[in-house]
């Protein structure tokens, strides 16, 4: 939120240009005062004669600085002065809003603190409004933009400032029946800028959140705001310090909050929202000389903390609670000259969010590809009846996080004693293409070239591809086209190919590559974003084959062969994040009958089976910095005569997280694969250890079996043990990891390094 680029010398302390208006406005307070006195002794009462003088209080941009508003805020209501007149830009425009309908400085301050800061900036929606399949073929890339004219573009900003307008909507809901400001307890103006012109535009009617939300669009970081036939971006491009303003409203008056901090130095100008910022400042240098002159009193929060530095609330209050009372004399003094002419007590600061809203209908705008049964299935509302306030706003996550729009945004409109619910979501483009890049011991490396599209083939349709270029390549293609928010139809492609080794106990045998080609076709049901339901039918092509012919046993699986595989499976995942959760699970019950499907020789190989296993991880926080991670791995084979094809059988090693073949599981102190069976229960027990902000510790203990005769599986002689410790960096390419661990398998202690999200 931009800042004054003025002066770069101003003291927090009371200033001379401070004293000097201080006293010419006490001074003509006085003279006020001794007129009205003048009158009274010609018998006429001075409250008649006398007029108060109304104050105007105008709070500059400047991004998180502007937190030190509380302070003044807190100041002013004790010295007891009343605000007749609001206006703000940026930063300025949410606090000088919230005081302006009626909110507390202590209340605001509760606000402030109550916020993930981290979230809101950066449009992180919680995971449990992200559509299930978003966060199974999702979170793996570093960088992802989107397609545009059938051509790779850049979006207009950074962020689309999705969280931040639920929480301006949130909070600025007492007022949603305001469309004059000058009709709110205290009358209100913020400032835009117009993209298309480059003038200043004063916001002081309409739907209020979404002013505050054109108001605050600092360029390039959030999107910029359509508003009353206006295209904005953040009021301080122009006008920072919009004094000029709230004197046209009736303000004589004007006390000023000022958290602009000067032109950056060439050291400070070492970040992104810096030089934005510095090129944005030249244009406010006017507007910021002309407040200037018309301020009576201005307050000056001259502070070392960035515009960015939105999780230091505590200290930025703090700081401007010191800085006000240094200036508590003059504000008092003025306070008291006003009250000597005319006593005026101050307004009721009492508001609060609303919990529900009475609406008639609801009206969505802006779907083209979305037809009205995927918005009703989300918004059941009977006509004329009350909408709880948090659940409006956690189905309005649930449409962003479908992954089909590149915003949704709310508000409500008054016509004829009824009030609307309108929801404006913008429709996504047809799709984007992302990238990234991993590196394990097991899988080497890998680049991942990413594609999503939704609504290109056919409405409500999803299509996700992923291609992996390395040593161990792999291709994934979904198709998922829905019937409704719940329900699809899916196919799928799983092109992938892999080497491991073999391993007698400890010594390594031979060096196996396994090719497989899979298709899939199914039907899936989602509840709440965080359980899926799958039934179908894979039909796969796969060879085993050795890099040397060590052991002629394993020759006829080095031809091609093909099966198919009839399956139902139960998914969760209510992860709070897909890496270094904090709470929540992720589990997988999966039954299948797997058939071969060739005439020749394979039926002599394979044989019909059933499989089934589980997976269960559970995430439980102990403490802000330990997560206790319980987890079991449990799976069985039935089989006529012959085994399952290879992928069916249950391998067990390595410490990937995610592997191409699900019966295959990481296993501390074991290499990649290293123990294969026909029954496989693992336990395990993970404690994760936050050292600081990104930096984590992990003790890591894996205890179980993996067998192909069940009487052996709970023989002592055959019970598998590994232990670990990992140190693990969360870098924007991924988690960074170094683990040393052992087990009982392998004599010495192993190594194994994680870079890069998974895929």
């Amino acid at each position: 939120m931009p800042e004054n680029q003025i002066d770069h010398h101003t003291v927090v302390s009371t200033s001379i240009e401070v004293t000097i208006k201080t006293g010419l406005l006490i001074g003509l307070l006085c003279l006020l005062l001794f007129s009205g006195e003048l009158l009274f002794a010609q018998a006429t009462p001075p409250a008649k004669l006398s007029k108060r003088p109304s104050v105007g209080l105008v709070l500059s941009g400047g991004g998180a600085k502007g937190f030190a508003y509380i302070g003044l805020l807190r100041v002013i209501q004790e010295a007891g002065l009343p605000i007749d007149y609001v206006g703000g830009s940026s930063i300025g425009s949410i606090i000088g809003g919230l005081y302006a309908i009626g909110y507390h400085p202590d209340t605001i301050a509760k606000m402030i603190r109550s916020q993930n800061w981290t979230n809101l900036l950066k449009d992180i929606t919680d995971r449990r409004f992200i559509a299930y399949e978003e966060k199974e073929y999702g979170e793996k890339t570093i960088v992802r933009l989107p397609i545009k004219n059938k051509k790779l573009g850049l979006g207009a900003s950074m962020y689309q400032g999705q969280e931040i307008n639920l929480l301006l909507n949130k909070y600025f809901s007492p007022a949603y029946q305001t469309y004059d400001f000058k009709k709110l307890q205290t009358p209100f103006l913020c400032m835009g800028t117009n993209l298309l012109t480059g003038e200043s535009v004063v916001l002081d009617k309409g739907y209020l959140p979404m002013a505050v939300r054109a108001s605050m669009s600092i360029p390039g970081y959030f999107s910029p705001t359509d508003y009353m036939g206006y295209y904005l971006v953040d009021g301080g491009v122009v006008n920072n310090y919009p004094v000029e303003q709230v004197k046209a409203m009736g303000a004589q008056i004007i006390v000023g909050g000022d958290v602009q901090s000067g032109l950056y130095t060439r050291d400070q100008l070492n970040s992104i929202t810096a030089i934005a910022d510095q090129i944005t400042s030249f244009a406010r240098i006017g507007a910021n000389k002309i407040g200037d002159s018309l301020t009576n009193l201005k307050i000056r929060f001259k502070t070392d903390f960035g515009m960015m530095d939105f999780d230091k609330y505590d200290s930025i209050i703090a700081f401007g609670e010191k800085v006000a009372r240094s200036h508590f004399k003059e504000i008092k003094a003025l306070a008291d000259s006003l009250n000597a002419i005319e006593y005026k007590p101050l307004k009721k600061y009492e508001a609060r969010p609303l919990d529900s809203m009475q609406v008639d209908s609801i009206i969505i705008r802006g779907n083209k590809n979305l037809n009205a049964y995927y918005f009703s299935s989300l918004f059941k509302h009977k006509k004329d009846t009350k909408i709880a306030v948090s659940d409006l706003q956690n189905n309005i996550r649930k449409l962003y996080g479908s992954g089909y729009f590149e915003h949704v945004y709310y508000e409500f409109e008054q016509h004829e004693g009824k009030t609307d619910l309108v929801i404006e979501a913008l429709e996504s483009g047809p799709g984007s293409v992302g990238a990234g890049i991993h590196f394990d011991n097991n899988y080497n490396v890998g680049i991942l070239l990413s594609g999503a599209f939704r609504n290109v083939l056919g409405r409500n349709s999803k299509l996700f591809a992923d291609l992996s270029i390395g040593p161990n390549p792999r291709l994934r293609i979904v198709y998922l086209l829905g019937f409704g928010g719940k329900v699809a139809l899916g196919l799928s492609g799983d092109f992938y190919s892999f080497n491991f080794g073999m391993y007698n106990k400890d010594v390594k045998t031979n060096q196996v590559n396994f090719s497989n080609n899979k298709g899939s076709f199914f039907f899936q049901y989602t509840s709440r974003n965080m359980v899926n339901v799958k039934a179908g039918f894979d039909y796969e092509y796969f060879r085993f084959q050795q890099d040397v012919d060590v052991d002629t046993n394993l020759n006829p699986y080095e031809h091609f062969t093909s099966y198919g595989t009839v399956f139902l499976s139960f998914n969760a995942d209510s992860r709070d994040r897909a890496y270094f959760a904090r709470k929540g699970i992720v589990a997988t019950l999966r039954g299948e009958y797997v058939m071969p499907l060739a005439d020749n020789w394979s039926r002599q190989i394979f044989s019909n089976a059933g499989v089934f296993y589980l997976k269960y991880e559970h995430f439980i926080p102990l403490s802000p910095k330990f997560v206790l991670q319980p987890g079991l791995f449990a799976g069985g084979i039935i089989w006529d005569k012959n085994s399952p094809p290879p992928q069916h059988i249950f391998g067990v090693g390595g410490l990937c997280s995610r592997n191409y073949i699900d019966q295959y599981v990481s296993f501390t102190g074991f290499q990649f694969i290293q123990k294969f069976g026909y029954y496989s229960t693992i336990v395990r027990l993970k404690l994760q250890y936050n050292v600081y902000q990104n930096l984590y510790l992990t003790m890591r203990a894996d205890a179980g079996t993996d067998v192909n005769d069940f009487s052996q599986v709970f023989k002592p002689v055959n019970y598998l043990c590994g232990y670990g410790l990992t140190a693990s960096y969360n870098s924007f390419i991924g988690p960074v990891e170094l683990t040393l661990m052992g087990s009982n398998m392998n004599s010495g202690p192993m190594v194994f390094v994680n870079i890069g999200y998974n895929f």
